[in-house]
């Protein structure tokens, strides 16, 4: 790679040092917070975390885009790779046969097939052990409104509706609901491996090598997380598809160009980015919000864009037509089920945690020996309007559902300028509350050192309450005519233990591939290397990305199912990226050139 065609050192150095200070900082404050309980922002401790975050943090970052200019500037080249690559095939004690079919050439929609097939082998003894299916998280309220016909859109009800479905077929054209909840995770099964095959197929029709395809095929088959979210009956598993298949669909639709040539490959990518987009949004309220972030820079794309403002005006047109589309059959769903308004708590997770640490800390309730009771009485009048029954002695730094359940929102809907007014000034007052409990909040999502997140909804004496979340309710779940029936109880038993037990942590360097807080410095770094190189036209589909990140830090907790969609596409996204010039890649340095 030519020097001119990279960033200059000096603005490369600068982005990398800044993103290894803020990794810094936040790895050190909530290690800090997880050893103290609480931290006092005081002038010394301020002083001390900065000069540890620009030493330690910055010099970090800048080392890695030492190395990364070295990648960069083919300091390991693609020929040697490629000349060690075939000389390790041809040492392999491998069949003949095996080694012609690494030397094929194939064609689009047999890898496809082969992709799709290989998942399916690779999946299926998990869904056999979990049989008929891992009914946790929000399956049993779902069942509730199915039963009482009372649909709430806090969960979408299309999938809600596809539980019914699946219920109803089960106990009527099978005589077992057991097998309908089965039939619908088996689906479910097979719509993901058609996701992550079609993600497949895409990088192997934009060349990439043998060996990144085989490490993509063997991340989809045995990355342990893909096989225990398949087979969960959550809204998660269905969106995270819908969700690759996005991304993967506006890469390619990115790297086709600007060409007003539309041959399959461009109309497929057009086509499945409108489905996906429709799809993502209705199967998670998160969709609208990522798919708003990406508006928001497709518009400054094509009012200060260069070269490549058609093609930005394009996207945004018909992300436009797949945001309406996703609005108006979330309208018509709602409709057509009578289904009422979910509470608007959830979007308040992060103020709710806020004000209770606030009142723990100043409200003169007792509960820790520092509380100052240094709160007003119309403070404290409002917030305890707010979060009702004293609900902030429930406080738990790491999930808001303890406080939450007890809040009353009228207060926020109905006097919002007053209550609007007493956060921020409380936030004036007590910035330090405010940044520890927003810390302790999201420590999973933003320090890869974190593990809080595996035991925050373990509970005693109950199983399967781990990071993977396998719970099984079997009062509830049986009253519906739903029972556990593995048909591989063996291997069930194993992979209980697994999750259950949060094995990963256990793995040196590989816990790493797991735990939730390296999804997001893996993306930013992503997002450097591609600055590095001047790819600013990849940078467009990792706003949707970051807009559904951003979603995730003001939830109520961190958990597997929240985070899973980005696991599953990140590797994905390292492949796109590293693979031939698109036709606006050469656009991107000419604009580069011209603003810088």
């Amino acid at each position: 790679m030519e020097t001119k065609e990279l960033l200059s050192k000096k603005k490369g150095y600068t982005l990398f040092a800044v993103l290894g200070f803020l990794c810094a900082f936040l790895w050190k404050a909530q290690r800090d917070l997880a050893v103290m309980g609480n931290i006092l922002w005081t002038g010394q401790y301020v002083a001390g975390i900065l000069l540890f975050s620009a030493f330690v943090g910055a010099t970090i970052g800048m080392a890695i885009c030492f190395l990364v200019y070295g990648i960069l500037k083919h300091r390991w080249s693609k020929n040697s790779f490629g000349g060690w690559s075939k000389a390790l095939v041809s040492k392999l004690p491998v069949p003949i046969f095996m080694r012609n079919v690494w030397k094929c050439q194939w064609k689009s929609w047999q890898v496809f097939l082969g992709s799709f097939v290989l998942l399916l082998l690779a999946w299926l003894p998990c869904y056999l052990a979990y049989y008929p299916g891992i009914c946790s998280y929000d399956t049993i309220i779902q069942l509730e409104q199915i039963t009482t016909n009372n649909y709430i859109d806090h969960h979408p009800i299309l999938h809600t509706l596809f539980l019914r479905w699946a219920m109803e077929f089960g106990g009527g054209v099978l005589e077992n609901v057991t097998a309908g909840v089965g039939l619908y995770v088996a689906l479910q099964v097979l719509f993901v491996i058609a996701a992550l095959a079609y993600a497949v197929m895409v990088l192997h029709h934009f060349k990439t090598s043998k060996w990144g395809l085989l490490i993509l095929q063997l991340f989809g088959m045995f990355y342990p997380f893909h096989w225990y979210m398949s087979v969960t009956t959550t809204k998660d598993t269905i969106f995270s598809a819908f969700f690759l298949a996005q991304v993967v669909s506006l890469y390619g639709w990115i790297k086709s160009g600007s060409e007003k040539r539309a041959d399959k490959w461009k109309v497929t990518f057009v086509c499945l980015f409108e489905l996906s987009t429709i799809g993502m949004m209705v199967f998670r309220n998160n969709g609208k919000f990522a798919m708003l972030v990406l508006f928001f820079f497709l518009v400054l794309a094509v009012l200060f864009g260069k070269k490549c403002r058609k093609v930005w005006a394009s996207l945004l047109c018909y992300g436009a037509i797949g945001f309406a589309v996703g609005m108006l059959a979330l309208s018509g769903l709602s409709k057509a089920t009578n289904a009422t308004q979910g509470d608007k708590r959830e979007m308040l997770s992060m103020p709710i945690q806020q004000l209770a640490r606030t009142m723990i800390y100043h409200g003169g309730i007792g509960v820790v020996p520092t509380d100052d009771n240094s709160l007003s009485q119309q403070e404290k009048a409002l917030i305890d309007e707010f979060l009702l029954n004293e609900s902030y002695r429930y406080y738990r730094p790491e999930i808001s559902d303890p406080v939450k359940s007890n809040t009353n929102t009228y207060v926020v809907r109905y006097r919002a300028k007053e209550f609007v007014s007493t956060y921020l000034n409380l936030l004036l007052r007590y910035p330090g509350d405010y940044i520890n409990a927003g810390l302790a909040l999201t420590a999973g999502f933003l320090s890869p050192a974190d593990v809080t997140h595996a035991s925050i909804n373990e509970t005693e004496g109950l199983k399967g309450m781990g990071y993977i979340q396998t719970h099984w309710a079997e009062s509830v779940l049986n009253e519906h005519g739903i029972y556990k029936a593995s048909k591989w109880e063996s291997l069930h038993e194993i992979l209980e233990d697994w999750a259950d037990e949060n094995a990963y942590l256990n793995m040196p360097i590989l816990k790493y591939l797991f735990v939730p807080g390296m999804v997001l410095w893996a993306y930013l770094l992503t997002m450097g290397v591609c600055i590095l190189r001047r790819k600013y036209s990849y940078l467009m589909p990792l706003s949707l990305v970051l807009g559904y990140f951003g979603t995730l830090l003001l939830g109520p907790t961190v958990q597997l199912r929240y985070i899973y969609p980005l696991m599953l596409v990140l590797p994905f996204v390292w492949f796109l990226l590293a693979e031939n010039k698109s036709r606006l890649e050469t656009v991107d340095v000419k604009c580069a050139e011209t603003d810088m």
